[in-house]
C-alpha cells in the first residue's frame, strides 16, 4: 500500500501548513492538502520512450512525466511498479513528482514583478528587491504565464533546481 511520507513546503506567503506523516491506521493519503496543493501517491504502470505513466487512486487517467522532468527529479532510472509521490495544484496540474523516499521540502518562493514572460513558456524574468532574476519554467506550469502580464506582482514557487513549478498573482 502507501508508504509513510510527509510533504512539507515552507513559504513566505500563504502556504505554511505542515503535513504530518500518514500511515496505517491514519486517514487515507488520497489527498493531503497544503494550501492550494494536494499530495498523493501513484504507481508507475508504463514507461515508453522515457515517458512515465503513473496511475493513482485519485485520477481517472494516468499522469505522465516527460523524460526531461523525470531526469530533473531523479527518476531517470524509474521502474514499472515503483510508487512515487505527486504534488498537484488546485487546478489538478502536476507541480512535482518524487520517489517515496524523497519529499518536497526544497521548494522555495521568490516575490517580484514580471519583467518578461517568454511567449513559448521557457523562462520568466522578475524584478525583485535583490535585482533582476530569470528562471526556467516547468512545461506543466508554462500555461499559467499567459495570465501574467508584464508588471504584474507575483510569487513564484521554485523546485530544488530553481525551476518555476507554480506562480501566484499578487504578493
Amino acid at each position: 500500500m502507501v508508504k509513510n511520507w510527509m510533504l512539507s513546503v515552507a513559504t513566505v506567503m500563504f502556504l505554511v501548513t505542515p503535513v504530518t506523516p500518514v500511515g496505517a491506521g491514519e486517514p487515507s493519503l488520497d489527498s493531503i492538502t497544503i494550501g492550494a496543493h494536494y499530495g498523493f501517491s501513484g504507481v508507475i504502470t508504463k514507461i515508453e520512450s522515457g515517458m512515465l505513466f503513473i496511475n493513482t487512486e485519485t485520477s481517472l487517467q494516468p499522469r505522465t512525466v516527460s523524460p526531461n522532468k523525470a531526469d530533473r527529479v531523479g527518476l531517470h532510472d524509474a521502474k514499472v511498479g515503483e510508487t512515487v509521490n505527486l504534488l498537484v495544484d488546485s487546478g489538478n496540474i502536476m507541480i512535482d513528482v518524487s520517489r517515496t523516499d524523497r519529499f518536497f521540502p526544497d521548494h522555495h518562493f521568490v516575490v517580484g514583478t514580471v519583467r518578461y514572460a517568454d511567449p513559448y513558456w521557457q523562462e520568466i524574468q522578475l524584478s525583485t528587491p535583490e535585482g533582476t532574476a530569470t528562471f526556467e519554467v516547468d512545461a506543466m506550469a508554462g500555461s499559467k504565464l499567459s495570465m501574467m502580464p508584464d508588471g504584474a506582482p507575483v510569487t513564484l514557487e521554485l523546485d530544488a533546481d530553481n525551476v518555476m513549478v507554480d506562480i501566484h498573482r499578487g504578493r
